[in-house]
């Protein structure tokens, strides 16, 4: 079997030093970072809970998540995810662009964890390493439900 010869078109953003893509399929929007609240007990890479088209939705530091350290935080990318839409944290979202790319056999052993289940594919943005990423589904059940909370109301006596 050989590469792919047509490659997907995919949104195409930073996260901290890497460069990193999301099929546009798994793209609900792109927007400006919104008001996000803290959430204690949540994994490091969970920013908070931030309002989404007006539900509650949790999200994830993607820099954070794929290199355990804070990056600039430019834009948020909304995505489905498990119960309901999750917005990723990320820098400068760099357009769209028909990325070809091929699972990461090789390189695949330096992810670990999230990361490493996130990873679909590595290609290449001009010189850099492009990072295909599968949709975030990395959200654990107690952040859903914090969600939901605050969604109705219960959480909003805070």
């Amino acid at each position: 079997m050989g590469q792919q010869e047509a490659g997907v078109d995919a949104l195409v953003f930073q996260a901290g030093p890497l460069f990193c893509a999301l099929p546009l399929s798994e793209v609900i929007e792109t927007m400006r970072p919104l008001p996000t609240r803290p959430l204690a007990g949540t994994p490091h890479y969970v920013l908070g809970l931030t309002i989404l088209r007006g539900e509650a939705s949790p999200v994830i530091d993607v820099t954070r998540l794929l290199t355990g350290v804070t990056g600039e935080i430019d834009r948020y990318v909304a995505v489905p995810a498990g119960r309901g839409p999750v917005a990723c944290a990320t820098g400068p979202v760099l357009g769209v662009q028909n990325v070809h790319a091929t699972p990461p056999e090789g390189p695949s052993t330096m992810f670990t964890g999230a990361s490493r289940s996130l990873v679909a594919a590595v290609g290449r943005f001009g010189t850099e390493p492009l990072l295909v990423l599968r949709s975030i589904r990395t959200v654990p059940d107690e952040v859903w439900e914090a969600a939901a909370q605050e969604t109705t109301g219960a959480g909003a006596a805070a």
